[in-house]
This record gives structure tokens, sequence and C-alpha cells, in this order.
């Protein structure tokens, strides 16, 4: 299998190439050989339509050729360029997530505001979506699939800061649509690609060992959620993922800089923070 990973849209841009717009959010373009055959597929569509088509343009790829969109949670940074990029496609596309991508999302800090997609389903479908709504795993493609909702089994990688309104009652949002891509790179190991792993990182690749029936782990890529985690947590996910032992560590989008240069630190050079505009060939 070759599976090319391209980032559309991080939190920082390449220096080198002027041309390529950052903004916090994430876009990730997948590009894979399925024996014979081809796919390619949006994973997160970024947080608004001009950053992501102008990147699209820069980068100089057809999105007219994308077979999906997978959404990895119904946060605006992941899900605010959708429209945007629907709107490139002559044909409808399918729109892979999890059915609570929907449900109210907020955060109360430093006040009450709303996160979620700025549109609705039907002005999704009405944009060119095929909306696939899914709880479990998802089988995308030969050695290919989505987590569906992840096991929270980590004892330190709690959800915090989040709330939704469910039966008409203001409550904490544990997120359960958060989900990953996973691959089983033969000869290699598995690949997980998050969104922000609201869920947890090391929750995320223990789930997808666990749903793939693969314990190696070859490489981890995207948003690990550490932006406002403690001393205590990072430690823990550093030595969670010694312990795991990837090839290749990309940490990007919300894990902030602390986090990612403590991951550094620990792992060396395997560990390499994400950029616009990086290309990523596994």
């Amino acid at each position: 299998m070759r599976f090319n990973l391209r980032v559309i849209v991080e939190n920082s841009a390449c220096l080198s190439d002027a041309s390529i717009w950052s903004q916090h959010g994430l876009c990730l373009f997948v590009d894979m050989d399925v024996g014979s055959d081809k796919m390619r597929m949006l994973i997160d569509t970024g947080t608004s339509p001009e950053v992501t088509v102008h990147n699209i343009d820069a980068l100089d790829l057809d999105f007219d050729d994308v077979d999906l969109i997978f959404l990895s949670h119904g946060h605006y940074d992941h899900t605010g360029g959708l429209i945007g990029i629907l709107g490139l496609m002559s044909r409808k596309v399918p729109v892979l997530a999890h059915p609570g991508i929907f449900s109210p999302k907020l955060k109360s800090h430093p006040f009450l505001r709303f996160i979620g997609p700025p549109f609705s389903r039907t002005q999704a479908e009405d944009a060119g979506a095929i909306m696939l709504e899914s709880v479990g795993p998802v089988r995308v493609a030969e050695r290919v699939m989505t987590t569906g909702e992840i096991e929270r089994a980590v004892p330190f990688e709690k959800v915090k800061g989040f709330w939704t309104i469910k039966d008409n009652l203001y409550c904490p949002d544990t997120i359960p649509d958060d989900q990953a891509l996973i691959a089983n790179i033969e000869g290699k190991g598995l690949v997980v690609i998050t969104g922000c792993a609201h869920a947890g990182v090391v929750n995320t690749i223990r789930h997808a060992q666990k749903i793939m029936g693969v314990e190696k782990l070859y490489a981890v890529i995207g948003g690990f959620h550490l932006m406002d985690a403690d001393d205590e947590r990072i430690a823990s996910t550093a030595e969670a993922l010694l312990e795991l032992d990837p090839s290749i560590v990309r940490p990007g989008h919300c894990t902030g800089q602390k986090a990612t240069s403590y991951l550094q630190q620990m792992l060396g050079d395997r560990c390499r923070p994400l950029a616009t505009g990086d290309l990523i060939t596994l």
C-alpha cells in the first residue's frame, strides 16, 4: 500500500513556502493505492473555507477526485471548511462522521460560546454531502478503517472544559463523537491519524490496536490535545508513547508547544511537529 498524507491546514506553515496559509484547525489529504485502485480522501476540513480552499489551490490539488470526506469530530476547527470544499466539487460526496457531530458543542471559558459546525446537517446535504453517520468503526478500504467511538480506559486521559445540552440540561461533553482513521501498513504496522484525540491519544492507539488486531504501532499523526494539559499528563503520554515504540510521531494542531517540545525531547528524531504543506509518505 502506498499511503501519502498531505497537510492542507494546520496551526503552523512551512516557512519555505510563503504561499501557504496557516490557521488554527486541521485538514489532511490522504492519497493511497489500494491494490490496483486509487483512493483519495480528506480527514477534516479546517476552520474556514477561505484558508482551506486557498491552500488547496496553492498545493495544486484536484479535489474533484476526492472519494470520501471523514470528519473526526464536530468542532468548528475541523468542520468549518466543509461547505467551501463541497462547492469545489462537481458531484455529491460521501461525508463520514459520528451522528454526534451535530449535538450542541459549547465551551464556557472565558465565556459561553458555540464551537460546533457552522452548518446544519440539512445545509451540508444541500451543498452536496451524502451524510454517512456511524457510531461504530467503518471499513474505508482494505486494511483502512475509522475507529468509531473510542474506549476510554487510560486513567490520565480525561476530557475537560467542554459542554453540551442533553435532555434539556447543560452538562459536560465527553465528546463521544471523537474518532480517528487507522491503517495497517503491511510490514510496518498501524498508522493512527487523529483529529484532536479528545478521547486521549493513548486511548485512541490502544483502541486501534484492539479493533485491527495489530499490536505494532508504526506512526501516530495529528492533534494530541495536550495544549492545556498539566506536566503530569504530558509526561505520562510521553512514557506511554515510548512503550508503544512508534517509528514516526507527528504531533500538531492542538498538541501545544510545551507538549510537542517534551515529546521531541523524549522521542528524539522520530518526533517532528506537523506544518501546513508537509507531505508524509508511509
